[in-house]
């Protein structure tokens, strides 16, 4: 008799029990097996799939699966040690080569064959059907592997408690996780907030994943390309079509990124009860407001109404809404800790949001006025106008372009030194005036919004103004990344500007900051 061995008292695994994702439903059921359960929100939360979304991936019900990072990390923040074997990421295949895989039947074998000896199931990709679906590998014999799964082989009931067998794994194979002893605690308090900013600032660079032979939007790229396949009307033509995409559009996307941030949620909150101050508290509000906006969706009552080229431009609407909210939840999770990375030689030492009236910014742009003496003419002019002071009084050199994106043609960089002045301040002659106000004028440009964010910085005056390592300078940095932090509103590009204040006169460093913002809610 050849070898053959199959590990008993594996539990079985349906859609939805342990979990409606079949790589977390795997994770969960392994780690019933060893007698260290898990909740689902925990291991969503802390695998990276609560702050995951790609999109388009033809594996319903398994996407995460294409992003390799995800079964790489997941362990390690379980307490196990781990190993992951996928072929979509194995440097071994040679450029061209059709049909060479990046490890051999041979190799995959060796390794469940140890596992599952060992008395560890082992988390495989693809093997029991078309697609890479998860799986437990809880078996083997001579002509196969034994498997529970969510997805059975062709032909196999759905709801059966039997283990299934497949003899055709290897030419299926998409990857095999192989967990190995346990070698630490699982991420609690700090340390489990720590790892989910982790994946926050890791899914925040992440644009697509190659999945031959298409490219899969990934987090802030797939939302984007949600809005615009709205808009291509040529994509909504027929009946065929719309009901096709309504699957994309709705099980396989909007519900599916509300069941990862929901779960994600739902972890956070319970972090923050049971560890006061470990969580940052605006990204709790900003998944409240994704799960609003979510009840508030405009889907029409039946789905045909998809054909309409004006439903579609409310859902693309609301589809961008959904985009702002989620680039601010993964803002609001790593900017704090990103932050104080980026302090180094001086500190915050506060920041404030601030809202005035109207108010007229008075003062001159020009290379001319970088020299000291000519600075010195112009901030007596407006020390003449004492009698119109704004109550934010200081020396202040503006930045601005215009209600333009710093990138396009029209977005020239304007860098005017003067003060805000009261809304009725005379304009002396050869100055220019810049109108601030209280609330959305509706339009790119000046008027620009009367509300900003104060920073007020200490430290070394080389460190506070340096641009290696920042994309302007550390206090610019550093106040756009609290403000990010907090989950507060950029309004960018339109009414977007920023200046430096300089609390000891202009003959002096600047040592505060301001930078425009939305009005809170």
């Amino acid at each position: 008799m050849g070898a053959s061995k199959v590990i008993g008292g594996v539990p079985v695994m349906r859609y939805g029990d342990p979990s409606a994702v079949c790589y977390i439903g795997a994770v969960r059921a392994l780690l019933a097996h060893l007698g260290d359960p898990i909740a689902e929100d925990e291991l969503i939360a802390l695998s990276g799939v609560g702050l995951c979304f790609p999109w388009r991936v033809d594996t319903p019900c398994d996407e995460v699966t294409v992003i390799p990072e995800i079964p790489q990390r997941t362990f390690d923040a379980l307490g196990y040690e781990s190993e992951y074997f996928g072929e979509q990421v194995a440097s071994g295949t040679a450029d061209g080569a059709v049909g060479q895989r990046a490890y051999s039947r041979e190799f995959y074998l060796g390794q469940i064959r140890a596992s599952i000896d060992a008395g560890r199931p082992v988390v495989a990709f693809g093997v029991t059907n078309e697609e890479p679906y998860t799986c437990l590998v809880v078996g083997y014999d001579e002509q196969g592997l034994f498997t529970r799964a969510f997805w059975p082989p062709h032909g196999e009931p759905r709801d059966s408690e039997a283990y299934f067998h497949s003899t055709d794994w290897y030419e299926k194979c998409a990857g095999i996780l192989v967990v190995g002893a346990r070698t630490g605690e699982r991420l609690t308090g700090k340390a489990a907030y720590g790892r989910i900013a982790e994946w926050a600032l890791a899914f925040r660079c992440t644009d697509s994943r190659t999945v031959s032979p298409a490219e899969i939007p990934i987090n802030r790229a797939a939302l984007p390309a949600m809005g615009r396949w709205l808009r291509d009307d040529a994509a909504w033509e027929t009946e065929e079509q719309v009901r096709a995409n309504d699957i994309w559009l709705r099980p396989c996307g909007l519900l599916l990124l509300a069941y990862y941030r929901d779960h994600l949620y739902s972890y956070l909150w319970r972090l923050h009860s049971e560890h006061p101050g470990v969580v940052n508290l605006p990204a709790l509000v900003e998944l409240e407001r994704m799960k609003r906006l979510r009840e508030s969706t405009p889907y029409p009552e039946d789905v045909l109404g998809l054909r309409d080229r004006e439903v579609r431009g409310r859902l693309a609407d609301h589809v961008t809404k959904l985009e702002h909210c989620d680039n601010s939840l993964q803002w609001t999770l790593f900017m704090p800790d990103f932050v104080k990375r980026q302090s180094v030689g001086f500190e915050l030492r506060r920041l404030e949001y601030r809202e005035y009236p109207a108010m007229r910014f008075i003062g001159a742009e020009g290379d001319e006025y970088d020299d000291a003496e000519r600075r010195q003419a112009l901030f007596a002019a407006l020390d003449a106008l004492a009698d119109h002071r704004s109550g934010f009084d200081h020396d202040l050199r503006l930045m601005h372009h215009n209600g333009h994106g710093i990138d396009d043609d029209e977005g020239r960089w304007h860098g005017v030194w003067g003060r805000f002045m009261a809304v009725d301040a005379p304009l002396p002659e050869g100055l220019t005036a810049i109108d601030f106000v209280p609330r959305n004028p509706g339009s790119p440009g000046p008027p620009y919004l009367s509300q900003f964010a104060y920073a007020e910085f200490e430290g070394d005056v080389a460190a506070l103004h340096s641009g290696q390592g920042f994309d302007c300078d550390a206090m610019y940095d550093v106040t756009r990344n609290v403000i990010l932090g907090d989950g507060v509103a950029i309004p960018y590009p339109e009414l977007y500007w920023t200046a430096e204040v300089f609390l000891a006169g202009h003959q002096n460093p600047s040592s505060a900051y301001l930078f425009s913002v939305c009005a809170r809610e």
